[in-house]
């Protein structure tokens, strides 16, 4: 039976109100039924106030309705027609469902730019500035920046072996990228690689709070330095290491407690980070402190390490397999003992006849003239410790057993122990001097050592060996050259663009201010960025000695540490009540009351004759304090219904037993 002004009963009505519950939330009601707005009524007259209801408020009928028959008929016959001329619509198909899917991804993918230019528009203009100098540096050296590491990347590579000297992490992304043959591939990868860095950066700030300038301007060292570009074009493991790193940083860093499954892929991170480069195992023990300091709990943490030291215990059984020893490498003690060289003293060290032959001063050729004491050629003449490492006449090479093998790399941990137990302080005050000189020296000076466009390339003629595994790989026999004009604009571009050491050491300092004032904290969320930062700069001169291309990955950890310093810190989250509004203009934590005054829920009232008891409020909610007012209701809303169960204020006395039900 049709009910006046509801049209017609059947499909076409249950269409019609299916549309009209889908209007707006305010509905008209009789009694406590729903009426969707949709659905009109039959007169404008037959519309009461508004009342409450069980579903909210919605507005009262009155009692007797008189509805315009002649007006219902003819809305009746045009509602039919429509229905009778709308077609079928076809059976779902899975092609639609992926197309409508399809349409939806393609909408989201269309709204990503507009949404980078409303929200984020001064770093995506930083980004795409930075493609320029990237663009020239790819175009203005051919066939790529090419090191003596480079080559033995890139045999081992093409022969599918694993490095004896460096680590073979970096191998096997370039042995994914052989098929290409093209070393601009590579280089092209890494130069988003460290637009990626600068974007995590950005982000990680902006989601602790920092404003979009100034989460700029910590991102900008990686977009714009001239080093950092060099380093992109470079056959190097080095950018890679570094994103590696900031994204299990990225992972670790949320504002709650990680989930195990974040903790396992930064552990598995980290570990690919250590075959990456050697000094890379420290940064996996700083993770695993982190996450026990942070309390991640057991199965996160058993996660994590598991993560981290499976792929490292395989690669080093895959290395005793090949080489009979179980290590990452055979040179670590090797590049220790070149650590020692730069204060070894054997009349002090008194090394058995055996070490002997490793005393410094029996290599002849990394030997260097005279200079005054404390005079400046004094300081720049100093053979360095790649002087003694690679001199033609090292130990290493002409010993019982030549070349970096496990045999000399005990030796040479041996005399390195034996030196830094003898002279403790002279290899602290040597390491010292070379954290100094990363912030000192590696301002203007145009050479490879800090990691700058030069005219000449690094190595002046490839040997037979260098060209045999060039060509195996990229299929090219050429050496780095300058190609103009682009090498000209890139000479002009680094000339004044370049991240100053004093800016560098402010940052990293302004990094460990912000540790040491959230002490309590155990240094707030700076303190992994910043401890990571920290033993990627140290690390370098303890081991081996430090050259910019080792700590250059300490930028974007340091600025993001000094980014979080800023950051605006979290309110503490105060205790609020069930039941208590904020008021007006205020948040609900300047409203709630201190922990010491919270109100204490009032003895039941006494049992008394009148309503029945369950009229009452239930007596196990917490009541409300008495200062916090109702929240006003929205400008051109209805007042919010009060709930049939309100709790009274603890001030308040008991309902009065008094027949009938308390006022609303």
């Amino acid at each position: 039976m049709n009910r006046p002004g509801h049209g017609t009963a059947g499909p076409a009505g249950d269409r019609r109100a299916r549309r009209g519950r889908r209007g707006r939330g305010i509905c008209r009601c009789r009694g406590d039924r729903r009426v969707p707005q949709g659905i009109r009524l039959a007169t404008r007259e037959s519309a009461g106030p508004l009342v409450r209801g069980v579903h909210g408020l919605c507005r009262e009928e009155s009692e007797i309705v008189v509805s315009d028959l002649k007006l219902n008929e003819e809305r009746d016959k045009h509602e039919h027609a429509a229905d009778d001329s709308e077609p079928a619509r076809a059976p779902r198909t899975p092609g639609r469902g992926a197309g409508r899917a399809l349409a939806r991804a393609g909408a989201a993918a269309a709204a990503v730019p507009a949404a980078l230019w409303r929200r984020h528009r001064l770093f995506t203009i930083l980004a795409l500035l930075s493609l320029l100098p990237r663009i020239l540096a790819a175009r203005a050296f051919r066939p790529a920046l090419l090191t003596a590491d480079s080559f033995l990347y890139m045999k081992e590579a093409a022969t599918s072996t694993l490095g004896v000297i460096r680590p073979s992490g970096y191998s096997f992304f370039l042995r994914a990228l052989e098929p290409f043959r093209s070393l601009l591939l590579v280089t092209t990868l890494q130069h988003l690689m460290g637009i990626a860095i600068a974007a995590i950066v950005y982000g990680l700030l902006r989601y602790y709070g920092l404003p979009a300038w100034g989460a700029s301007l910590a991102a900008a060292p990686t977009l714009f330095d001239t080093r950092e570009i060099a380093l992109e074009s470079y056959i190097l493991p080095d950018t890679l290491y570094c994103l590696v790193i900031v994204i299990a940083v990225a992972l670790l860093l949320r504002k709650g407690t990680p989930r195990l499954w974040q903790c396992a892929l930064a552990g598995l991170l980290f570990a690919y980070a250590a075959i990456l480069r050697g000094n890379g195992i420290a940064l996996v023990i700083v993770a695993l402190a982190f996450l026990l300091i942070r309390r991640v709990g057991w199965r996160a943490f058993l996660a994590a390490a598991a993560a981290s030291v499976i792929p490292l215990a395989g690669y080093a059984a895959a290395y005793h397999a090949s080489y009979g020893q179980f290590n990452l490498t055979s040179s670590d003690g090797i590049f220790l003992w070149s650590r020692t060289t730069s204060f070894a003293n054997c009349a002090i060290i008194k090394p058995p006849p055996q070490l002997q032959p490793l005393c410094p001063d029996r290599e002849a050729s990394a030997r260097r003239p005279p200079t005054p004491a404390w005079s400046v050629p004094a300081l720049l003449n100093e053979p360095t410790a790649a002087d003694y490492l690679w001199a033609s006449d090292v130990w290493w090479r002409h010993d019982a057993h030549p070349g970096i093998n496990a045999y000399n790399d005990k030796l040479g941990e041996r005399f390195a122990i034996d030196a830094i137990e003898a002279q403790p302080l002279a290899y602290l005050r040597v390491a010292a001097r070379d954290v100094a000189l990363v912030f000192l020296t590696t301002d203007r000076p145009q050479e490879h050592a800090t990691m700058t466009f030069t005219t000449a390339p690094h190595i002046a003629k490839l040997p037979s060996y260098y060209v045999s595994d060039l060509r195996e790989y990229a299929h090219t026999t050429q050496n780095t050259h300058p190609v103009q004009p682009y090498a000209y604009f890139l000479f002009l571009y680094q000339q004044p663009v370049y991240f100053p050491g004093f800016v560098f050491f402010l940052v990293v300092v302004a990094g460990l201010v912000g540790v040491i004032r959230r002490w309590r904290r155990w240094g707030g969320p700076q303190a992994l960025p910043w401890v990571l930062a920290a033993v990627s700069i140290a690390a370098p001169a303890l081991l081996t000695q430090s050259l910019y291309r080792y700590t250059i990955v300490a930028i974007p950890l340091a600025c993001l540490a000094a980014g979080l310093a800023f950051a605006r810190r979290e309110p503490r989250p105060a205790l609020v009540p069930a039941g208590a509004p904020a008021a007006p203009g205020e948040s609900p934590s300047a409203t709630a009351p201190p922990p010491a005054q919270a109100p204490v829920p009032a003895a039941p009232p006494p049992q008394a004759a009148g309503p029945p008891q369950a009229a009452g409020p239930p007596q196990a909610q917490a009541p409300a304090p008495p200062a916090a007012p109702p929240s006003p209701p929205a400008p051109g809303r209805p007042p919010a219904p009060r709930p049939a169960q309100a709790p009274a204020p603890p001030a308040a006395p008991p309902w009065p037993p008094a027949s009938g039900p308390p006022p609303p």
